[in-house]
C-alpha cells in the first residue's frame, strides 16, 4: 500500500522509467559497440574480396580486349589483301579473254589446235599464250604470225625458224606476250 500523494505517485513513476530508458539506451549502446565491433573485420574482409574481383576483372577485360584486338587485326589484313587482289582483277587477264582477242584474228589456212595461257603472279613479267596447230602452207603461217605482230596487246610473238622448214602440212607452236586486253 502506497499513502503517497498522488502527484509524488507520479513522479516517482517517472523517475522509475526515465532510470529503465536510460539503462536500456546504454544496453542497446554497448550492443550496438559490440555489433560494430565484431562486424569491422568482416567488412574489411568483404572490401578486400570485392577489391581483388575488381582487379582480376580488369585484368580479364585487357586479355580479352587484346585478344579481340589480334583478331579483329588479323580480320582487317586479310580484308586488306582481299580488297588489293580484287583491285588487281580488273587489270588482269583471263584465258578466255585472251583467247578471245585472239581468235577475233583471221586464220585462212591456218587450224589452231591447242593454247596455253600463263598468267604470272608479278606484274612485272607479261602475261604469255602458246599457240600450236596446223598450217596449209608456209604463206598461210607467215600471214597469220605477221598479223598477230600488228596487234597492240602483243608485244612479242615467237614463232621458231623450224616451223617453216615443210612447205606444205605443218605444224607449229606459236608464244606470244602481251596485255591480251583489246
Amino acid at each position: 500500500m502506497n499513502l503517497l500523494p498522488d502527484t509524488r505517485k507520479h513522479a516517482l513513476v517517472r523517475l522509475y522509467l526515465m532510470r529503465v530508458s536510460v539503462v536500456a539506451a546504454l544496453l542497446l549502446s554497448g550492443v550496438l559497440l559490440v555489433h560494430a565491433t565484431l562486424t569491422l573485420p568482416s567488412y574489411l574482409y568483404l572490401y578486400q574480396l570485392v577489391t581483388e574481383r575488381t582487379q582480376e576483372l580488369a585484368t580479364l577485360g585487357e586479355r580479352l580486349a587484346g585478344s579481340k584486338e589480334r583478331e579483329v587485326s588479323a580480320r582487317v589484313s586479310t580484308l586488306n589483301t582481299s580488297a588489293t587482289y580484287l583491285s588487281h582483277i580488273e587489270s588482269r587477264v583471263t584465258a578466255s579473254g585472251a583467247l578471245r582477242a585472239i581468235g577475233a584474228i583471221p586464220h585462212p589456212g591456218v587450224g589452231l589446235t591447242g593454247f596455253s595461257f600463263s598468267q604470272p603472279l608479278a606484274t612485272a613479267s607479261a602475261p604469255k599464250m602458246t599457240l600450236s596447230g596446223n598450217a596449209v602452207s608456209r604463206e598461210a603461217l607467215r600471214a597469220y604470225a605477221s598479223s598477230l605482230q600488228t596487234l597492240p596487246y602483243i608485244s612479242k610473238v615467237d614463232l621458231p625458224i623450224s616451223a617453216y622448214a615443210k612447205e606444205t602440212d605443218i605444224d607449229f607452236t606459236i608464244t606470244l606476250s602481251g596485255t591480251f586486253l583489246p
